[in-house]
């Protein structure tokens, strides 16, 4: 009896351990919030320096609020005040030379300087707005509202803004205004 009871006690523990496991390799960190000034959250969270962010994580900024995002890769994530943004996807697999990474900004401005992902052979970034797609191509730039306006503009690198079936490949020093969606009554 008691070799029975020691077997479904090591089964019983098996399975604890292969769940607990299963959970954290679901909710692997993809970076970490490197800084942060004013009112910040991740899901329902208090933004803090040294924080670990996921995939699927809702970042936002309150009033006169920044907050600054590393991944893992040495992306860099940069939120305006009154920002809101998700991870909708997080690959980095340099043995394959893969990376992937999806974005969806709601509303806010955010600057965004790819790491190693944009140097990668197979790479695929976008960052998604309610009226835009960005393709990003190894590049810094930044996206939000300017002068009543919603634009995007590049500081290195190559992005692809594309709106309304129109699409503009931009360079360093260049920008485009994003036509909105206009709002039904």
């Amino acid at each position: 009896m008691s070799t029975l009871r020691s077997l479904l006690s090591l089964a019983i523990l098996t399975c604890l351990v292969s769940t607990s496991y299963i959970g954290t390799a679901a909710a692997a960190a993809v970076g970490k919030v490197t800084r942060v000034h004013k009112q910040a959250q991740i899901g329902s969270r208090t933004a803090v320096a040294g924080a670990r962010v996921n995939m699927n994580d809702r970042l936002r900024t309150g009033a006169g609020a920044r907050l600054q995002i590393t991944f893992i890769d040495g992306t860099e994530l940069t939120l305006g005040e009154n920002a809101t943004v998700v991870i909708d996807r997080y690959v980095f697999d340099p043995a394959k030379s893969r990376g992937e990474m999806a974005l969806s900004s709601t509303t806010g401005a955010l600057r965004f300087t790819t790491g190693k992902i944009g140097k990668m052979r197979n790479k695929d970034v976008t960052v998604t707005t309610p009226s835009a797609a960005l393709a990003v191509r190894g590049t810094e730039f930044w996206i939000g509202p300017i002068d009543g306006h919603y634009g995007a503009y590049v500081l290195k690198g190559q992005a692809d803004v594309s709106a309304r079936g129109r699409s503009v490949r931009l360079r360093p020093g260049y920008g485009t205004d994003i036509p909105q969606r206009r709002r039904r009554r």
